[in-house]
């Protein structure tokens, strides 16, 4: 379940990338023009402190084996989803400043310090931003936090963890962080603060360059879940179905773009491994020749790499129903749970996904390699 989440996630943010620069590039030809951003809410982080204890070297907690587990609280059901493989952090003596230092020490991402106040010492614990990024935390009674049911928890919350939420032009947008938040296709911009602003566009080449760094990415990573060892190994259809279906838009001809139809006629082709490469010149000779061309092709393949995508995660795509699923099955225990997980009684390459949606097309019609053929290296 953990790939898929890893998975929905990641569309997310591909898809809230694309939505962001789905919008008129520039003011008028060759100029960059602005975009007016109204930020609503800055992103946080899940931060926790325990009560306050005496010698932070002193004290003890007890020792054993602290497990983290980062991921999101789902906004429907209320329960905690994780999106990476639990994290087991030994712990020693037990005492603050011990397991401060074992938790800094790991790979979690989790920020631990001692603070003092109100008269001792106390155990701070923080996260990083977006809605993402909450975590969870099993193995010691006194540091047990379940971002889902904080009340059960010695620990306190401080705060939780969120995206910001900000609009473009009135429709609004999220983002895990408050750095590089994208903006306009090639313009990101930090925001630190509530408030309007007004944000200068990039030019169309590091526009187009945008487009394609965002594209590269989310294949390359729907490529690596799906292959051996992956997250998604034992059913890739649902991933192939992805991969599929946004290199189908991104190869696409788009007859009412202007005088550039396809990606390839401003410099921009795919490789063998379903991936963008960038003519830097040709793209220059293409702006220089129709910026308005270069403009209106952009625009129209950042709206259908945007629509692609929803159907993968939308509040009934297959992604997210398949975590759901997942979910549902986890909770009773199904045998058929543990079927799919290891791979009996379930094909690779249908089954549940299949029956949630995924594609089971290995058309490579659409202008690129489907990812079956790619994992199997039989497109190289």
């Amino acid at each position: 379940m953990i790939g898929y989440n890893r998975l929905a996630q990641l569309g997310k943010s591909f898809e809230s990338d694309m939505a962001a620069l789905d919008h008129p590039l520039q003011a008028a030809p060759g100029a960059a023009g602005s975009v007016a951003v109204e930020v609503k809410q800055l992103a946080t982080a899940q931060e926790l402190i325990s009560g306050p204890f005496g010698d932070p070297d002193q004290v003890s907690l007890g020792s054993g084996t602290l497990t983290i587990e980062v991921g999101t609280v789902d906004p429907e059901s209320g329960a905690f989803v994780p999106g990476s493989d639990p994290l087991s952090i030994p712990i020693a003596s037990g005492s603050l400043n011990d397991i401060a230092d074992s938790i800094n020490a790991s790979s979690s991402g989790i920020r631990a310090s001692v603070v003092e106040e109100n008269g001792g010492f106390s155990l701070h614990l923080a996260g990083d931003t977006g809605a993402a990024s909450a975590f969870k935390i099993t193995g010691m009674a006194e540091l047990d936090y379940d971002p889902a049911k904080p009340d059960l928890s010695y620990l306190a919350t401080v705060q939780n963890a969120t995206d910001t939420l900000y609009s473009l032009d009135g429709e609004d947008f999220t983002f895990g962080s408050n750095t590089d938040v994208p903006v306009a296709m090639g313009t990101r911009v930090d925001f630190s603060g509530l408030g309007s602003l007004s944000v200068a566009k990039s030019p169309l080449p590091d526009a187009a360059k945008s487009l394609m760094d965002a594209f590269n990415g989310i294949q390359k990573s729907i490529a690596s879940m799906a292959g051996k060892d992956g997250k998604l190994e034992k059913d890739v259809n649902l991933a192939a179905g992805l991969f599929k279906s946004l290199g189908d838009a991104a190869t696409a001809s788009y007859s009412d773009a202007g005088s550039f139809t396809q990606l390839a006629d401003i410099g921009m082709t795919l490789q063998p491994d379903g991936t963008f490469v960038v003519d830097q010149k040709a793209l220059d000779a293409a702006v220089a020749k129709d910026p308005t061309g270069v403009e209106a092709l952009i625009n129209q393949v950042s709206a259908a790499l945007s629509d692609a995508m929803k159907p993968y995660t939308g509040s009934n795509g297959s992604l997210n129903s398949q975590v759901s699923l997942l979910s549902a099955l986890m909770m009773h225990n199904g045998p058929s749970l543990i079927d799919y997980l290891t791979g009996n009684g379930a094909s690779q390459q249908g089954g549940l996904a299949s029956y949630l949606g995924g594609e089971q097309s290995t058309d490579t019609s659409g202008g690129q390699k489907d990812l079956l053929s790619y994992l199997d290296g039989s497109s190289a």
